[in-house]
């Protein structure tokens, strides 16, 4: 009997379903892919990854694609936390006084996906501060 070389199919199985696996190998996890609109298939992460924009207002912005509500709800629902920080150790989420908020209406991209957009509530400079930062992450159930 010879000895055979890589996984058995059940296995590669639970982790092409595994939300922390990368299927294609772009280093993008699967949750990811699926969350801001990707394909775990197809090397894609360039084009789906959220973006941060910097204008000269003073305040930090991050686009980035989700589900729209209507089509992220039960078991898989993705829930999509932007937050802000100072110092990159204390976040603060929409909730704060301190943390972002939607700017404007989402934009309909079709297929249950809209694209939105984040701005923090203050600038970098408010407060006497130089930096500010600004991320989405992403819980599931």
């Amino acid at each position: 009997m010879t000895a055979r070389k890589g996984i058995s199919g059940e296995k590669a199985m639970r982790l092409f379903d595994s939300d922390n696996y990368d299927s294609d190998g772009d280093g993008i996890s699967n949750l990811m892919e699926r969350a801001f609109g990707g394909d775990s298939l197809t090397n894609d992460s360039k084009s789906i990854m959220p973006r941060a924009i910097r204008k000269k207002d003073g305040y930090e912005y991050i686009v980035f694609s989700r589900f729209s509500d209507a089509y992220n709800s039960g078991d898989d629902k993705i829930e999509y936390i932007v937050e802000t920080s100072r110092d990159l150790r204390t976040w603060f989420d929409t909730s704060s006084a301190e943390g972002a908020q939607l700017m404007g209406t989402p934009e309909d991209l079709g297929g249950g996906m809209e694209r939105v957009v984040f701005r923090s509530k203050k600038t970098r400079t408010a407060d006497g501060n130089t930096k500010q930062f600004i991320r989405v992450r992403l819980k599931t159930r």
